[in-house]
């Protein structure tokens, strides 16, 4: 792992480590594949916060909620599972992606409804807030995607390049996730700065007028590494 130096292994016990030191967070993406254990989402915590005390974890929900099908039978158990690993994490955001395939139809808002209200009890008790990605044609209807984050108080997660957020949700936070732009290589991209003073520029507009108190920024893309060092420095100035 270049980004962290060549004797990485020698001063960290682990990757996560070595990241927490130069990082303040991270969207943890593995458990979109897999369900971690309690006791490892307790270890990930030690290692973050032995090295960076204030690190901060945000979780990417399980595949079963989100894919297989979209909030259909299996949704529900991998949801409060997956709420577990955010608590055990201490995580702030829980995201969920749902695919191009769950189009914006009454019929798939009432399985989102069906869905919130066997899990609320679950999620209020893990006090996080529940971010959602929706991807395909949700976006060719920005009052349906407004709508139904209101109604189950979703915190509208968008790349700002390409959409704005409909709600931020309870909590008033924006939730970002840059995938970069292009065709058929749309993540092996690198963001200007220019690019990166527009992001800058959109957050101090929202928190101008009170929109949102803060935001989390994360980038997918080949460059990931660099673009969020780049936009922290940006960040402060």
């Amino acid at each position: 792992m270049e980004y962290f130096g060549p004797a990485w292994k020698k001063k960290f016990s682990s990757v996560l480590a070595a990241y927490a030191r130069k990082y303040d967070c991270v969207e943890v993406n593995s458990t979109f594949y897999k369900i971690p254990s309690v006791s490892t989402a307790a270890k990930w915590l030690a290692e973050a916060r032995a090295v960076n005390p204030k690190f901060v974890f945000t979780v990417k929900c399980s595949q079963l909620v989100t894919h297989a099908p979209p909030f259909g039978a299996k949704s529900v158990y991998a949801f409060r599972k997956t709420l577990d690993v955010c608590k055990a994490l201490e995580a702030k955001v829980l995201l969920l992606q749902s695919p191009a395939g769950f189009k914006p139809t009454a019929a798939s808002v009432s399985r989102m409804r069906a869905f919130f209200k066997k899990t609320a009890r679950a999620r209020e008790r893990a006090g996080v807030a529940v971010a959602w990605e929706p991807r395909g044609d949700w976006w060719k209807n920005p009052a349906l995607v407004k709508k139904t984050c209101e109604e189950f108080d979703l915190v509208n997660c968008v790349d700002p390049l390409r959409n704005e957020p409909q709600y931020f949700g309870k909590e008033k936070i924006a939730y970002y996730r840059l995938h970069g732009f292009g065709r058929l290589s749309v993540y092996n991209y690198r963001f200007s700065q220019k690019e990166l003073l527009e992001l800058k520029k959109k957050i101090g507009a929202l928190k101008k007028g009170r929109k949102c108190a803060g935001a989390w920024v994360f980038f997918n893309n080949v460059y990931c590494y660099e673009n969020a060092l780049e936009f922290k420095k940006l960040a402060r100035v």
